[in-house]
């Protein structure tokens, strides 16, 4: 009697359920494998990747998602449309209202608002050179490359040393949040590439940041 019970809690507080993996009998454990490239795994999703996908087509960049030996950090809806951290709202945009002569600002509900570039940089951004997950990654604060091409275009990815230990993004001072941890990780792609999901997107560090001299 206790199982349906707590079933029906779950529901209650708006809980889902966690997708089955397919389960490897060879290593004893659930595969993380996804035999697809990026870009179909993101189109296949587009139940938590909507704007993602807008992005990617809006700036052309789809075959940069098809790489392989990368890193691909990968923003949910959430992360553009959170009302406080979410890029929409740390990216407003503003136009002169021609009755009053005011300015507005806005936050934008599409990443097509935005000029092409800036949303291909910040999607090459989001793409790290290497592939690294949890095997591979130091547990010490690292800058990593990415494919945009800003000389302040690096990535900080690290283990966080905790009860729960899981990959930290840009854990810098001065970001505009610390200890961004994925929403999934670990997600080996066809291309040789790991795929880490977020409900946050990264900013670029400043030069200063990047040194630590002000």
């Amino acid at each position: 009697m206790l199982l349906p019970v707590l079933l029906t809690s779950c529901e209650v507080f708006g809980l889902d359920f966690q997708d089955s993996y397919d389960f490897d009998y060879e290593i004893g454990m659930p595969s993380n494998k996804i035999n697809m490239s990026a870009y179909d795994f993101i189109q296949s999703r587009t139940d938590i990747f909507t704007l993602l996908v807008e992005a990617i087509d809006y700036a052309g960049v789809s075959d940069e998602y098809k790489l392989s030996n990368m890193t691909y950090l990968l923003p949910t809806d959430e992360a553009f449309k959170n009302e406080d951290d979410g890029y929409f709202a740390h990216h407003q945009l503003s136009y002169i209202d021609e009755l009053t002569g005011d300015t507005v600002t806005y936050a934008p509900i599409t990443m097509t608002a935005y000029p092409q570039e800036q949303v291909r940089e910040f999607l090459l951004y989001h793409i790290v050179k290497g592939p690294y997950t949890f095997t591979n990654l130091p547990a010490e604060p690292t800058w990593f490359e990415t494919e945009a091409v800003a000389d302040t275009a690096l990535v900080n990815m690290y283990l966080l040393k905790d009860r729960n230990p899981n990959i930290t993004f840009n854990n810098f001072e001065g970001h505009y949040l610390n200890e961004i941890k994925p929403r999934t990780s670990n997600l080996f792609n066809s291309d040789g590439s790991y795929m880490h999901v977020l409900d946050n997107w990264l900013d670029r560090p400043t030069r200063e940041q990047l040194t630590g001299v002000e």
